[in-house]
């Protein structure tokens, strides 16, 4: 039964990404529709016939001038070229490196050697891990005068911190639920 509910969101959340994905394309291709209606509609025309042409026209009103096209057409021409000629230090083989050797190189087996298992030369990251241990405070006797301080009266006591001790309940596995 679990399985099933499973399946069936899987292929729901299938369903609805496909479903998303296609109304977007469809918006898309639906933008440029609509910007092509509003380009090609019958008010625009009405509108530029409608404006003023008082101005002259670029563009020829004889049938046999040269139009846009004629211009570009001599891009699409087939350009013919050249036959090459082959020149005398074309042919020479000092101009090219064609003589060149490359000799393979090869190497000879790596061998352990007696120092390279000797730990002894191998302990210089030793000197990074050894614990710096500092002297312990004490209290001196200016640290007990009030003069010091400006404090009329000052009351020092010295505590003093037991070790903790581990009890029952820390090591219980209920407790920890492990």
């Amino acid at each position: 039964m679990k399985t099933r509910n499973n399946v069936q969101k899987a292929i729901t959340k299938s369903l609805a990404v496909i479903i998303s994905l296609v109304l977007i394309s469809i918006t898309v291709n639906a933008q440029d529709f609509w910007r092509t209606v509003l380009e090609n509609n019958s008010f625009s025309q009405i509108a530029m016939v409608m404006t003023d042409n008082s101005e002259a026209s670029t563009a020829s009103t004889d049938a046999t001038a040269t139009t846009d096209m004629s211009a570009y057409a001599k891009y699409a021409e087939v350009e013919t070229e050249e036959a090459l000629d082959v020149e005398n230090w074309m042919l020479t083989e000092n101009t090219f490196y064609s003589t060149v050797s490359v000799a393979t190189e090869t190497e000879s087996a790596l061998e352990v050697e007696n120092w390279m298992t000797n730990e002894s030369f191998f302990d210089g990251m030793a000197s990074y891990f050894k614990v710096e241990t500092e002297e312990a405070l004490e209290v001196e006797d200016w640290m007990q005068n009030t003069d010091y301080f400006g404090v009329p009266s000052v009351n020092i006591e010295e505590e003093t911190e037991t070790g903790l001790e581990l009890e029952a309940w820390m090591t219980d596995e209920k407790t920890w639920n492990i």
